[in-house]
């Protein structure tokens, strides 16, 4: 709960800054887009939701054979357990783009669509319970670093299975829209309707 509250005020102070088109007026200030690609610059990347995730996972490298009999001493093994998190949002926020139609009195938003922006596991939380211990064939670092790497993969791939787009998706569109209603209040642009269209590369 307290990631996830951190991830949002940190999300809510960084979108505050940028949906203001040219000629939009914030009492004195007026921003333009050229700021608006600052403060894009800035935050880099929106991670909006998270998806926290502990596994116990097993290597096996069987090792040689001859004519289908293990050869003793040529395998090596071990088996840990861990635990991370998958982050998704938008990826790119300089994609983010604003456009003003006066005639039609509306904002857009317009935001590429959501992505895992990160998945990772934590160095720290590593406990390895069992390891082979074979002179000849070794575990070598390459293969735990290997392992993880590809369980960061898999784990990535259960959080979309999971929901973890579905549910990024919505709390940006909400973000944007919160941010875009708060910004133009006060403005001349206080009654425009705001809109968030979905850009699909």
């Amino acid at each position: 709960m307290l990631t996830a509250l951190v991830i949002a005020l940190v999300t809510a102070l960084a979108v505050l800054k940028f949906v203001v088109p040219n000629g939009l007026q914030v009492g004195r200030e007026e921003i333009s887009e050229a700021s608006i690609g600052a403060s894009f610059r800035q935050v880099g990347e929106l991670s909006v939701e998270e998806y926290a995730y502990s596994n116990v996972g097993n290597y096996d490298n069987k090792g040689l054979e001859l004519a289908g009999v293990k050869v003793p001493l040529t395998g090596r093994n071990f088996l840990l357990s861990y635990s991370g998190t998958v982050k998704a949002g938008i990826a790119d926020v300089e994609a983010i783009g604003v456009n003003i139609d006066d005639a039609a009195q509306t904002i857009t938003v317009r935001v590429p669509e959501v992505s895992v922006t990160s998945s990772e596991i934590d160095d720290k939380s590593v406990q390895v319970y069992k390891q082979s211990m074979n002179p000849i064939n070794q575990v070598k670092v390459q293969d735990v670093t290997g392992f993880l790497a590809e369980e960061e993969k898999r784990a990535a791939d259960s959080a979309v299975k999971e929901g973890l787009l579905d549910r990024a998706h919505t709390r940006v569109e909400e973000l944007m829209t919160s941010h875009a209603e708060a910004l133009k209040q006060g403005t001349a642009m206080q009654d425009y309707e705001v809109h968030v269209e979905w850009v699909r590369k």
